[in-house]
């Protein structure tokens, strides 16, 4: 059934003498290229191409598109983009590969105004990106475009997803992207990463370099992380993505957020001790698993979270206070061969119980604060505390010979009015001064 969309002649070649090549984002062309798409056996082949030529095709009247085209069912996958405009109209569009074949869906609410019309067309490169990077084995985030719309006419932009793996689970993956919060969640098999951001506050926001350098240091938090606790490299690389591409485009600071006299009106000095990002809570959490036969209560896991939050206080300019604080919590678990030269081999029989199993518990913090008195700066601080624990039991021939803890523990504050003071202070400088900091071994006490 084909509804709003023109029916495709019988001969699957009508496209071409009588009429020329039609334009890619026609009801015939849309309709002509789901049929093909059809007898795709992937995501990605399933999909190639439609989310872009429909929304294309509503730059050029903003009609609705509704078609089910029959085919084998092979492909159980689905991905739907919402979208709300600055006038309150929604637009939805989904393609879902059912048990019948392909289910496309492009309607609106109302009527568009033209240049909400061209914004919603705009996102065509985007959502097929989008969609193509879902459609990979394995699957991949990319939602970088659809975060790069203009906030002041597209208020609001979601997109939820459900594709399969290699291993035939299915990966679902929602996007929100709305006025005061961003999050990403990504559930599969190997586990959920989920990311969110409070664009509330974006008095504290730095300039785009500053949230660059901020991104690369919480990845790379992210990447030592991941060393420690043995965690699984795709699943890390999809957190990694979506907190570079969750925080690669904010929208234009309004005038309002640093209104002259009020806490929220930040100086540079301000803003170079603090990150420039927008507050967040992030997290990677592995599937457990237990490849110890004989002992399934030894789980491999990884769970890593980080945090930060930023508070603006006080009566007035004159006499603010600011603080930041960033936080990690890393826990992990995993068994590992006692020669580095040998792989592990983990069975029933005990003559190959020969392996070392390892817990860690790590928490780093960092707090930045800032006090102004009658227009001043009065005191300027950063305090790190980083803390790592290190469990190791070693096994050989099933029986248990070592079993040590070795615990880690430093905090440290730094006065940072000489280095504000110093007129050689370079913003690189003042911006590592505060980043947090996980190992205990580089904190200066």
């Amino acid at each position: 059934m084909l509804i709003g969309a023109a029916p495709a002649a019988t001969d699957p070649t009508y496209a071409g003498a009588l009429n020329g090549t039609p334009d890619p984002s026609s009801n015939d062309a849309i309709t002509a290229r789901a049929q093909r798409n059809v007898t795709a056996t992937d995501t990605q082949g399933l999909f190639t191409g439609l989310g872009q030529a429909l929304l294309g095709r509503f730059a050029a009247d903003g009609a609705d598109f509704v078609a089910d085209i029959p085919g084998a069912g092979d492909v159980d996958a689905s991905m739907q983009l919402g979208i709300r405009t600055a006038s309150g109209a929604t637009v939805k569009l989904s393609l879902s590969g059912t048990d019948s074949g392909l289910a496309i869906r492009l309607t609106s609410d109302r009527a568009l105004a033209d240049g909400e019309r061209d914004a919603v067309a705009g996102l065509a490169r985007a959502f097929q990106d989008a969609v193509d990077g879902l459609g990979k084995v394995p699957p991949s985030v990319s939602v970088d475009g659809l975060l790069a719309a203009d906030a002041s006419v597209l208020t609001r932009i979601d997109l939820d997803a459900s594709v399969a793996t290699a291993s035939g689970a299915h990966m679902a993956v929602a996007l929100h992207a709305g006025g005061d919060t961003r999050s990403l969640k990504v559930d599969g098999p190997g586990g959920t990463v989920a990311l969110s951001l409070d664009m509330s506050q974006p008095a504290s926001w730095g300039n785009r370099t500053q949230r660059d350098a901020s991104v690369a240091s919480y990845l790379a938090q992210v990447d030592a992380a991941a060393r420690r606790g043995h965690a699984d490299a795709s699943l890390v690389a999809l957190f990694k993505d979506g907190f570079a591409q969750l925080n690669s485009h904010y929208p234009a600071t309004p005038a309002a957020a640093a209104l002259p006299g009020s806490v929220h009106n930040l100086s540079r000095g301000d803003h170079a001790l603090l990150t420039g990002l927008a507050d967040f809570k992030a997290s990677i959490a592995q599937a457990a698993s237990a490849p110890n036969p004989r002992h399934g209560d030894e789980l491999d896991t990884f769970h890593f979270d980080v945090a930060q939050s930023t508070t603006l206080s006080g009566r007035n300019a004159r006499d603010r206070h600011i603080t930041q604080a960033q936080d990690s919590h890393l826990t992990a678990s995993f068994h590992t061969s006692p020669w580095p030269d040998s792989p592990l081999n983990l069975t029933a029989d005990p003559m190959a119980q020969n392996y070392n199993y390892t817990q860690i518990d790590d928490a780093a913090h960092a707090s930045t604060d800032l006090a102004y008195a009658k227009g001043q700066l009065a005191s300027a601080s950063v305090t790190h505390e980083a803390s790592q624990s290190t469990r190791v039991r070693k096994y050989m021939m099933a029986a248990l010979i070592e079993d040590t803890t070795s615990p880690s523990h430093r905090q440290a504050t730094r006065d940072l009015l000489p280095l504000l003071a110093s007129s050689s202070a370079a913003p690189d400088a003042l911006h590592a001064a505060i980043q947090l900091q996980a190992d205990p071994a580089r904190l200066n006490t």
